[in-house]
């Protein structure tokens, strides 16, 4: 038995060699080298630490492999790496649309990318887009994206918000490699489209094309005459279009291709995949005597006498041209929706984790009216295969209660907004820390357990709260955990997106969200940890005494986690029982935190669960038991 002063002395000496260590780790980077010359082998430079502390090891019975637990951390920051702005794909060109107010362009927009039923919000009423919103577009084999603008006005006090919209249309158009300028047809030439145009000539067309659509000219015969007025603009031909019926889009598009390649504002190649098709199928079917378009004059005259490999380059050129067309798969994206009541910070919060004005903010309530993504990347570990981690941020307008929504560009707005919960992963359910729980947030919280989404409650304006002591973080997550019963399993995080407090905290809870609500459990764990909560607890019974059995249950599908429990009669499984079982489940098993787990009780009748049994053993033992493909044994000799 050692004394207490002995332990005493040990416990200095521990201390000691702790403190040692500690220094000799972090000490300047100049004597690295030395101490790692290898790879492989590790040469100790403190042989009297490392004795002392084999002999306290041995004294006391103590692990004290620090080198272990500095190797983890070093792994642990060389896995995590920084959040950035996804770098956008030069294969994927953007192209600006802009124009004054109320002329059509998110109709203009919606017409090019398909999206005329879930797109950009469309209203005969001017300013209903303020942000710049992204649209995936496909022509001719070609992919792009569409960036919808704000009208631009020059004068501030002629739009609510001009100043903001003007700015979000700036960076369209420095993104973009090409401008399709919108103009009314029926109203004519205003000085308004005269100032747009003028400002476009003079400060961008010297580095990217612009064209002119005349939009709201359905008519063959008069379309021609509305948009002859526009050449004045001084920005070349003016293409009469209608966004309603599609009539002209198919010409502006190929123009503005050609225009793009010619000014090379966008990769070498892009916008000429149709017409090398087209080149090269004509030289399959050239006669040798005539020229064809496109064609130089010596591979002609190579052509014309058979000089060389003509016709395997000829060949090659065609099948070259037909697999530009091959699609490529797209990366998986994490969809993230920030959902919540009007003027509790969405927009602040995505500027906030963008790290730029990605949406515009106001006191206001109601500045957002459309969906806007925010695109995010984790780069994959230095030295590994693996692809980046991608992060689509949606933000979405403000949902009120439904009876105060009249139908108009408010509904379609809410509509957009519940859209967005059902094609997101993660759900970022928006809550006003210094305003506490309201009905509808209730309405959305219970809205997100029904669609299946996985939930991380954020509780913004956590800086605005007063009065804040040691226990106000516990009393506020009691607080919003019995107000929300509905999610109860999501985890909390308290965040300002004004100071951007805690606000990188959401990636890691994003990522345990993701991991959760793709979490997949086998079937024995599953049965061994319903045997013991129907141990603990029984099903319900009715007043004649039959009771509810429950046989065994097994996870069918993922996103949700989806379990299905088989039992003699479902309709006697109450609302209370299912409760009692995700709790059960939850508690035994680690992993479900953040994410719904779906219940399906289905009836089996008891003898075929006996003859299951017998075939495949009792729920939870490993599965013995002996299976016999057919009603006799098989011998084989």
């Amino acid at each position: 038995m050692s004394t207490p002063i002995e332990m005493l002395l040990l416990s200095i000496c521990v201390l000691l060699m702790l403190t040692l260590e500690s220094a000799f780790a972090f000490a300047p980077t100049q004597t690295i080298p030395a101490i790692t010359s290898s790879k492989n082998t590790k040469t100790n430079p403190f042989p009297r630490i490392s004795s002392l502390r084999v002999s306290l090891e041995d004294d006391l019975d103590l692990d004290l492999d620090l080198d272990k637990e500095f190797e983890s951390d070093d792994n642990y920051s060389r896995e995590l790496r920084p959040i950035r702005k996804l770098k956008r794909s030069k294969k994927v060109p953007l192209i600006a649309v802009v124009g004054r107010p109320n002329v059509g362009k998110s109709a203009l927009v919606n017409r090019i990318a398909g999206t005329q039923s879930g797109g950009a919000i469309v209203a005969d009423e001017s300013g209903i887009t303020r942000d710049r919103t992204y649209r995936p577009a496909d022509f001719l084999g070609e992919k792009f994206q569409l960036v919808d603008t704000g009208g631009l006005v020059f004068d501030d006090n002629d739009a609510l918000f001009g100043r903001e919209i003007r700015e979000q249309a700036m960076i369209a158009i420095d993104e973009a490699v090409g401008v399709i300028l919108v103009v009314d047809g029926q109203c004519g030439l205003t000085n308004m489209d005269q100032e747009l145009a003028d400002f476009l000539r003079k400060k961008i067309t010297k580095d990217i094309p612009v064209h002119v659509a005349v939009n709201k000219c359905e008519s063959d015969r008069t379309g021609a005459v509305a948009a002859s007025e526009f050449w004045s603009l001084g920005l070349g031909e003016p293409f009469p279009v209608s966004a309603l019926h599609g009539v002209g889009t198919a010409e502006l598009l190929e123009t503005l291709f050609e225009s793009v390649a010619a000014k090379g504002s966008a990769i070498q190649g892009w916008g000429t995949k149709a017409k090398i098709l087209a080149e090269a199928k004509a030289a399959v079917k050239a006669n040798p005597t005539k020229k064809i378009k496109g064609e130089s004059d010596d591979d002609y005259f190579k052509r014309k006498f058979g000089i060389g490999s003509t016709e395997e380059t000829v060949e090659a050129k065609y099948e070259k041209a037909l697999s530009a067309f091959d699609e490529e798969g797209d990366q998986e994206e994490i969809g993230i929706a920030i959902i919540g009541r009007p003027n509790v910070g969405k927009s602040s919060l995505l500027n906030s984790l963008f790290g730029s004005t990605r949406a515009i903010v106001s006191d206001m309530a109601g500045t957002t009216r459309d969906s806007i993504d925010a695109v995010m990347e984790r780069p994959p570990p230095e030295g590994s295969d693996e692809l980046p981690t991608i992060y689509r941020f949606i933000d979405t307008a403000g949902i009120r209660r439904k009876g105060k929504v009249d139908f108009g560009p408010e509904f379609f707005m809410v509509n957009r907004a519940l859209r967005a919960i059902r094609r997101a992963d993660v759900v970022l359910l928006v809550l006003d820390a210094t305003a506490g729980v309201a009905e509808q947030d209730r309405v959305l919280a219970q809205k997100i357990a029904d669609d299946g989404r996985a939930c991380v409650l954020v509780c913004n304006k956590w800086d605005a709260v007063v009065n804040k002591d040691s226990n106000t973080f516990e009393k506020s997550v009691k607080f919003f955990r019995e107000e929300l019963p509905m999610v109860r399993w999501a985890p909390i995080i308290f965040t300002s997106a004004a100071t951007g407090q805690r606000v990188g905290k959401i990636y890691g809870a994003v990522d345990d969200a993701i991991n959760a609500h793709r979490k997949r459990v086998t079937t024995s764990v599953l049965n061994e940890v319903l045997r013991e909560a129907t141990l603990w607890q029984p099903p319900p019974s009715r007043r004649s005494g039959a009771q509810a059995k429950i046989y065994y249950c097994n996870q069918v599908s993922t996103r949700p986690p989806t379990i299905v429990v088989f039992c003699s009669d479902p309709s006697m499984i109450n609302d209370g029982y299912r409760r009692y079982l995700d709790r059960k489940f939850r508690e035994s098993l680690e992993g479900f935190e953040a994410t719904p787990i779906r219940w399906i009780f289905r009836g089996r009748r008891a003898r075929d669960v006996m003859r299951n049994r017998s075939m495949n053993g009792n729920p939870g033992d490993g599965g013995t038991g002996t299976s016999f493909p057919f009603p006799y044994e098989i011998k084989i000799t």
